[in-house]
């Protein structure tokens, strides 16, 4: 087991990609504490997880309230010991129209979700990691952070933004042992992207898109999360990796 003894913190994990990497870690030794703001998906995880054989607790905030992850940060640490492993992955429905548009209120909801939902978590595990000196931490970007993606503006804005705070992180912490690093999923077959790609395109249109041809599964991004948080990537920090199929490279 590559996660044997670990204490995992997934945000965001009561469905899709969160959900994947909860039940992977699991599956590897790693102790889950799935946050999401819907408390019954998250119970939904936690019984999964306890199936596995692994111990796990539902922890319902919203990643963007700092009182609300400062509780939650310091619950898992009253009860498991301390974080190891923190993914950054709790998002939002992805919002259009186009920028003039989109209300003041859209945009910033969905900026504080995905960019300020990450600093505040690594901010409050990062200060566990620090003063152990260790933790992987991994957050969940996009393609849409590296490339134009007509629509979603404040989407890709905070995704774009998370890149580069997974760098800053990783120079900044690195001197105590922690590894930072960052997953941008290209078109995911998740409950959510169904819905949003529907409006626009069609399967076979998606498909086009991408080089190999096939949307990628929730499981793609969990064995690539599960690689970095492992001690066989131990010399790598700061990577964005994009696990798109091939998008960006088509360009």
């Amino acid at each position: 087991m590559k996660l044997k003894g670990k204490i995992a913190l997934v945000t965001g994990a009561g469905s899709g990609i969160g959900e994947a990497i909860a039940f992977l870690f699991a599956r590897e030794g790693a102790d889950i504490a799935v946050n999401d703001i819907n408390p019954e998906t998250a119970e939904k995880t936690v019984d999964e997880v306890k199936n596995i054989g692994r111990k796990a607790i539902a922890l319902e905030a919203d990643v963007a309230d700092t009182d609300q992850v400062n509780a939650m940060v310091d619950r898992v640490v009253d009860e498991f010991g301390g974080v190891h492993i923190l993914v950054n992955n709790a998002g939002i429905p992805i919002h259009g129209p186009f920028i003039e548009k989109q209300t003041p209120e859209t945009w910033d909801r969905v900026v504080a979700v995905i960019l300020r939902g990450t600093y505040l978590c690594s901010r409050r595990v990062g200060q566990w990691m620090v003063e152990n000196r260790t933790g992987k931490i991994v957050n969940i970007s996009s393609i849409a952070g590296a490339r134009a993606t007509p629509h979603i503006p404040s989407y890709g804005a905070a995704k774009a933004a998370v890149i580069q705070m997974t760098r800053t992180l990783a120079v900044d912490w690195g001197k105590f042992g922690i590894n930072v690093n960052c997953i941008s999923p290209g078109i995911i077959n998740t409950p959510l992207t169904q819905r949003t790609f529907a409006l626009w395109q069609t399967p076979e249109e998606i498909r086009q898109r991408i080089p190999l041809e096939v949307m990628g599964e929730a499981e793609d991004i969990a064995n690539a999360a599960l690689f970095l948080v492992s001690d066989e990537a131990r010399y790598i920090t700061g990577v964005n990796l994009p696990v798109d199929g091939g998008i960006l490279a088509k360009g």
